[in-house]
């Protein structure tokens, strides 16, 4: 007990000591400090109202760097890039954009009662004729028709549907690519048109794609091959496509992953001629906005972010699309049948449409995703004219072209990097408070090493200051800029030192104090007549003046001024 008291004496005691120790690092660091203004307010004898004054110009300075430092601290954060033309830069080739025909009436009625009476309805026409519906739904399968297909489902008895995925049934459903285009031309040439356009089966149903990323087939998505592209010595930057039903039409670049994220530009109804004329704006990304963050540039680089469904590169849409197949599985433990297969997840089959239809507002809310971000190098293709007519059945389709040839892109580059911010750091420091590195160096320095030190080697020195500051009375508090009167005897002249006349006024014995009412005007001429002399001593060599008796000096001060 009376060990473990001693231990607690002793560490009060250091505690004691290392607050003094810390008082008089205080006191050595404003004293010697480069910052502005800091000395004053520590140095001693210096008046109240002198330190205040400082200590207020010092706050002032210290406040306002930091306002304008969390200012530029927020512009980093927020707009460090900025975007210009590229005027380095020419095209000769130009990548078609991937332009999705998606048809109305997405499947083929023939073979959807083939399939149901052959494969579900055990080749009884009229139980195909009810399961037929079901069937042509799958193609067209979005987040909006699942509850249709589900009320469809429940009320038709279809024995042997889950020995193949709903993706599968879709495929062997759905409407052939010549039912759907029926002329061609690309570049001004013809083309034939089931070999430009390939199956895309996605949130939008079941499409045709020209220059697709990818072809969708029963099993997944394969990637497709090399892109179309155009040459500026082509005979025409265009396709030319006759659909025969009405559909919608989709263009956005190659780069992209087609889902919901993209909305129909065109819709096309038979005997329509449709020109569309668009034009092309790529915008890419210097290496150096590496070194920011996503949040501060906006946008990922193709490289920096890998998918886990989509690992080839980052895209916006693919990140998107990622984001809802991963809401679909969290909430209903499968993937919806226009997704491309997981192997480490199931399908979706008609046990799971009732979930589907009930999550769906959770899985196509973007604001769950909001980890997407655009990317990095990008292109984006915007219409420029949109030229419709009808009742020209003779002459219908649907014609997209450049126009103009592709020569403008935009690049994106750092305005505002580390290296800026620390410069302007390091100068607005400076500017207002003197401050340093090494100023942060030395603040580090005064309050934790040497601090320490002190304590440990200087223990006695502290004790002793300890004690003789708690003996000592608190000093009076002035808080007059007026200079100080001297109370020590001194000679003060009543006629200037050039003149031969002196008249001396000296000050009583201690023991016997002066009448300070009868001599109170004497003294304070006194005072005056002092003041003016100390303030000519700063404009005037200083020399001791001769005109106290050297054998009877009772001048003390001489030079010695504050």
């Amino acid at each position: 007990m009376w060990k473990k008291w001693l231990k607690v004496q002793q560490m009060q005691e250091t505690l004691v000591i290392f607050r003094r120790s810390l008082l008089y690092q205080t006191k050595e660091f404003f004293q010697n400090s480069t910052l502005h203004g800091v000395r004053y307010i520590a140095e001693s004898g210096r008046p109240a109202g002198e330190k205040f004054m400082w200590f207020c110009f010092t706050s002032i300075g210290a406040v306002t760097a930091l306002v304008i430092i969390m200012s530029l601290w927020e512009k980093f954060q927020t707009n460090p890039t900025i975007t210009g033309l590229d005027t380095d830069f020419h095209n000769q080739n130009v990548v078609f954009p991937t332009t999705v025909v998606c048809p109305e009436i997405a499947f083929d009625h023939d073979k959807s009662f083939e399939v149901a009476l052959n494969k579900l309805a055990n080749y009884d026409p009229s139980l195909a004729g009810y399961i037929v519906p079901f069937l042509e739904l799958l193609p067209s399968l979005s987040f909006e028709t699942f509850n249709e297909a589900e009320v469809i489902a429940s009320s038709v008895d279809m024995e042997g549907v889950n020995d193949l995925t709903l993706r599968q049934w879709a495929f062997a459903s759905v409407i052939n690519c010549e039912d759907v285009l029926t002329e061609c031309k690309y570049r001004d040439e013809p083309i034939k048109c089931c070999d430009a356009f390939h199956p895309v089966y996605t949130e939008h149903g079941y499409c045709f794609g020209f220059n697709s990323r990818f072809i969708s087939t029963e099993d997944g998505d394969v990637k497709s091959g090399p892109p179309h592209d155009l040459y500026e010595t082509d005979k025409k930057w265009a396709l030319f496509f006759v659909p025969n039903s009405t559909v919608k039409i989709f263009i956005f670049s190659n780069e992209e992953y087609f889902g919901q994220d993209f909305n129909p530009q065109i819709e096309w109804s038979e005997g329509e001629v449709v020109e569309v004329r668009i034009s092309k704006k790529n915008t890419y990304t210097t290496d150096d906005a590496r070194q920011l963050s996503i949040g501060q540039r906006k946008c990922i680089f193709h490289d920096e972010v890998k998918l886990k469904y989509f690992p080839e590169e980052y895209t916006f849409s693919s990140c998107m699309k990622e984001c809802r197949m991963k809401k679909a599985i969290n909430l209903c433990k499968c993937l919806p049948s226009f997704y491309k297969p997981v192997s480490s997840v199931p399908m979706c089959g008609l046990d799971e449409l009732s979930c589907l239809s009930d999550a769906r507002n959770n899985i196509t809310n973007i604001k769950d995703c909001m980890q997407c971000e655009l990317s990095c190098s990008k292109t984006v293709y915007n219409i420029e004219k949109l030229i419709k007519s009808g009742d020209r059945a003779d002459a219908s389709g649907v014609l997209v072209e450049f126009l103009t040839w592709p020569i403008i892109r935009y690049k994106r580059e750092v305005l505002f990097g580390w290296v800026d911010l620390l410069v302007s750091f390091g100068g607005i420091a400076s500017l207002f408070l003197g401050f340093s590195l090494l100023s942060g160096v030395e603040i580090i320095y005064y309050f934790t090493l040497r601090a320490c030190c002190m304590v440990y080697k200087n223990r006695q020195e502290l004790y002793e200051i300890e004690q003789r500051i708690q003996c000592e009375p608190p000093p009076p508090i002035n808080m007059s800029l007026r200079m100080k009167s001297y109370a020590a005897p001194i000679v003060v002249m009543e006629q200037d030192p050039l003149n031969d006349e002196v008249k001396t006024l000296v000050n009583n014995p201690s023991d016997n104090p002066p009448d300070y009412e009868e001599f109170g005007s004497r003294r304070r001429k006194a005072d005056k007549d002092y003041s003016t002399f100390a303030k000519s001593l700063y404009k005037t060599p200083k020399i001791l003046p001769s005109y106290a008796d050297a054998s009877n000096s009772t001048w003390e001060f001489g030079q010695y001024l504050p």
